[in-house]
């Protein structure tokens, strides 16, 4: 029964791992999710079509966050990454628990293997997780202690943590090697007694004399014929023959019993016997003779009832479980009737009349109960799951009406997931299946509601940082006096700040940042209008100041161009060299005539820092 819901929350565990790779990556249709337990470590599986490009460190990222979502503590954890068709995994990540809480960073192993080559990565990420506690028992069938390596595990004994119909299976022949032994990867392949007589005062007359006298009464009421033959005195005594013809053949009708119909049978005979002796009167000579087989037959009538009651019980509970239980009620009224039969049979000793007849079937009697018992524990389980997932259902639905970030409505479609997923796997023809297909009928929409907002939310995020980090860029370029990108900065803030949804958390944040942009926008444009693109001018200024050696430095800044001497030009122009004072005119001509170009003013500063000329555009 343990392993039966062990497979059963590993598969829906597996069933919520995969909705999460569907909800959180673009081309996670393609994916599969199994889970399995072995040596008390919790294994998952994730395959993908070949053509599928995937993000290991991603995949292992959003599988280690549903964990942390499902309280995940007690168990090591370790994720696997194959292609359909491959025999062995390309990559797997290692987590170790527990851990305090959801932000704590603890130690990880990440391994990758190519496929042809194995390559390791370490990185530092841990996550607090929680599955079922069904989940946390390791397998009762195993008893290898030997942990499994990346592609190699105990051979032979996974086998028995298989989900049903797994069709995942790698090659158990490869040889071993010098430092390793690989083993094949096979992990996810596949319960009263009569009353007494009165005692007249002519049960002491001498016979003779009571005979006289029933003549003599006979004689005067004309019913003589009937009363001594009744009396089985003057004729012979058909009650006491029958009777002992029954005596003779009852050990044979006691071992030709074979069914509670057979058993009935006897009985209603023994009764019949047993009521015509009663009717010889006390006074008759053979009185004495019938009461002790009355006696015989009352000890046997006792010990048939006590195995004909059983049986009944037992019939009744057959009948009606040939059709579904309604509800829990009726479950363990017939698991009453077994339980009450069985142990009234376990009473018959060897030396009862029927004990052959009990052992032959008390056994199929009591793996009836059994199975009754299974399937009452199957049913509770269900019902309870049902019940869970209601009041996660609910309390999630109550979180939506104060829920803004999106953070806090993807916890709520988390959450309603997970309840969609527990009511996908009540079977049906259960007691539960009908209350899951109807809460099931009123969650989804709901999930549906919850993962459009979230999917809102995420982008109304996104919209808006975009928003501020183009104002940030923006405001940078207009430092640099770069008109012509800063415009595009601006336009592409404004433009991310109107496309924040109304009905998110950030619409109130970034509605008055569009006007505060929109005059940033303006005042950009008016300058672009004055001093157009300064990347021409920046060329310009570099290829005046590169020559054979550095001449010189500048900035455009504060609506200005800085120009800087180098330290080697500088000593050059200093040492009053004609042809370098030659080329500064040069120089100062065509700094000039850039600065016209900008309509920027020109400073020309030493390498010291000290002001050498300066000229303001006409």
């Amino acid at each position: 029964m343990k392993a039966t819901v062990q497979q059963e929350d590993l598969q829906l565990l597996g069933s919520i791992l995969q909705e999460r790779l569907v909800a959180q990556l673009p081309d996670s249709l393609d994916f599969q999710v199994k889970c399995a337990i072995k040596n008390d470590k919790l294994m998952i599986l994730t395959q993908h079509a070949d053509q599928v490009i995937v993000d290991t460190h991603q995949i292992f990222e959003v599988l280690e966050q549903a964990l942390q979502w499902l309280n995940y503590q007690t168990q090591q954890v370790q994720f696997f990454l194959r292609i359909y068709g491959e025999k062995r995994p390309y990559a797997q990540h290692f987590l170790d628990f527990p851990i305090s809480t959801v932000d704590t960073e603890n130690e990880t192993e990440y391994t990758t293997l190519s496929r042809g080559r194995e390559t390791a990565e370490i990185g530092n990420k841990g996550y607090t997780a929680f599955v079922s506690s069904d989940l946390q028992q390791p397998s009762s069938f195993t008893e290898t202690e030997e942990e499994p390596t990346i592609d190699s595990f105990p051979s032979g004994s996974f086998s028995d943590y298989l989900l049903p119909n797994s069709d995942l299976s790698l090659d158990n022949n490869r040889p071993q090697e010098s430092e390793e032994i690989e083993e094949k990867f096979d992990l996810f392949a596949g319960i009263p007694d009569q009353p007494k007589k009165r005692q007249f005062s002519l049960s002491f007359l001498p016979l003779p004399v009571i005979v006289g006298a029933s003549v003599v009464i006979a004689l005067l009421s004309g019913t003589g014929a009937f009363i001594l033959h009744r009396g089985c005195i003057i004729s012979e005594c058909k009650e006491l023959q029958t009777a002992e013809q029954f005596k003779n053949e009852y050990q044979r009708h006691i071992k030709a019993t074979e069914s509670e119909k057979d058993l009935l049978v006897t009985q209603q005979k023994l009764d019949g016997v047993i009521t015509d002796l009663q009717k010889i009167p006390h006074w008759s000579p053979r009185y004495s003779e019938s009461q002790s087989l009355v006696n015989n037959f009352s000890q046997h009538l006792t010990k048939i009832n006590q195995v004909l009651k059983a049986l009944q019980m037992v019939s009744s509970a057959q009948k009606t479980s040939q059709a579904l239980p309604k509800n829990l009620d009726e479950l363990r009224n017939r698991q009453k009737l077994l339980l009450e039969a069985i142990t009234s049979l376990e009473t018959v000793k060897p030396d009862h009349d029927l004990y052959g007849l009990v052992q032959r079937n008390l056994p199929n009697y009591q793996s009836s109960l059994k199975s009754i018992n299974r399937q009452l524990l199957q049913e509770q389980a269900w019902l309870q799951k049902i019940a869970n997932a209601k009041v996660s259902a609910e309390a999630a639905i109550k979180r939506q009406i104060t829920a803004k970030s999106a953070s806090e409505w993807q916890r709520i479609e988390f959450d309603l997931q997970i309840v969609i997923n527990t009511l996908k796997f009540i079977p049906i023809g259960s007691l539960g299946n009908e209350d899951a297909r109807k809460l099931l009928a009123e969650y989804q929409p709901k999930l549906i509601q919850a993962r459009n907002r979230t999917k809102k939310e995420q982008l109304s995020a996104r919209l808006y940082q975009q928003a501020i980090k183009s104002a940030s860029q923006a405001k940078i370029y207009g430092n640099q006096s770069q008109w012509k990108e800063a415009v595009k900065s601006w336009e592409q803030a404004i433009q991310s700040a109107k496309q924040v949804g109304q009905d998110t958390s950030y619409f109130n944040e970034a509605k008055p940042l569009i006007d505060n942009y929109t005059a940033f926008l303006k005042e950009a444009e008016e300058q672009f209008q004055i001093y157009g693109d300064l990347n021409q001018v920046r060329n310009q200024l570099n290829k005046t100041c590169t020559n054979t050696i550095k001449i010189c430095t500048f900035t455009i800044e504060s609506q200005k161009i800085n120009v800087r001497l180098t330290p080697q030009y500088d000593r050059l122009f200093q040492a009053n060299n004609p042809q370098v004072q030659n080329h500064f005119q040069q120089l100062q001509e065509a700094l000039k005539f850039i600065s016209e170009n900008a309509r920027l003013p020109l400073f020309i500063y030493n390498s010291q820092g000290q002001e050498r000329y300066m000229k303001q555009p006409q």
